[in-house]
């Protein structure tokens, strides 16, 4: 099933009740969806809305729509998670990657990504600054691998990286690659397992911005 139709068949069968949508198949343009995303409190009350569109790209399921927020109320500024041409900055690059290798639905991207992304925007708009928020860019590829790794060793990450980039796991039993002298097994055998869904291409792409200032 191409990504049009697939997006077209998720987008029929969505049930969300924080979602009041409608479904737009136009055969000049990609289709998409559009409507009031509402966001529930902790007890499920909505606290407020976005007016937001939902728009399938090539390569779905494993690249994420894009998410425009309609309504101009979010400003189109970097600062603020949004790219020049109005779509939105929900996540970096690796973690889309990570996100989208074994793809991705539609109902688990607008749970798990969009509502948390504008549950973000609001906080900022009623407080002057993101409660979780990670640097845009480059910087934010950094964080990405700080918080992945335990440490704020750009270097280190960067030759762990290159590492995983073989795609040689150690036994379990073998010392872990790190240098911390523990078991692999019990050191960084999760996240390897979990970075090497990344291509080599990518890794020492990553490894790469790692090492430089």
């Amino acid at each position: 099933m191409n990504s049009r139709r697939l997006f077209i068949e998720e987008a029929k069968q969505l049930q969300l009740n924080f979602f009041d949508f409608s479904l737009v198949e136009d055969e000049a343009c990609n289709p998409y969806v559009e409507g009031r995303l509402h966001l529930p409190d902790e007890e499920g009350n909505f606290i407020d809305f976005y007016n937001i569109k939902i728009e399938v790209i090539d390569g779905y399921p494993n690249n994420l729509p894009l998410v425009y927020e309609t309504a101009q109320r979010i400003p189109i500024n970097i600062d603020w998670h949004v790219f020049p041409d109005g779509h939105c900055c929900i996540i970096t690059p690796p973690e889309e990657s990570l996100i989208c290798k074994n793809g991705i639905t539609l109902e688990k991207f607008i749970t798990k990504y969009i509502l948390p992304y504008f549950h973000n925007q609001l906080f900022r708009e009623l407080n002057g600054y993101f409660l979780h928020e990670r640097s845009h860019g480059n910087e934010g590829i950094k964080e990405f691998f700080f918080s992945k790794f335990g440490t704020l060793d750009s270097q280190k990450i960067s030759m762990l990286l290159l590492f995983i980039a073989k795609k040689k796991e150690p036994k379990r039993t073998a010392s872990c690659f790190c240098g911390s002298g523990k078991k692999y097994r019990k050191c960084h055998r999760t996240l390897f397992k979990e970075l090497s869904i990344l291509e080599p291409r990518q890794l020492l792409l990553y490894s790469a911005l790692m090492y430089t200032p």
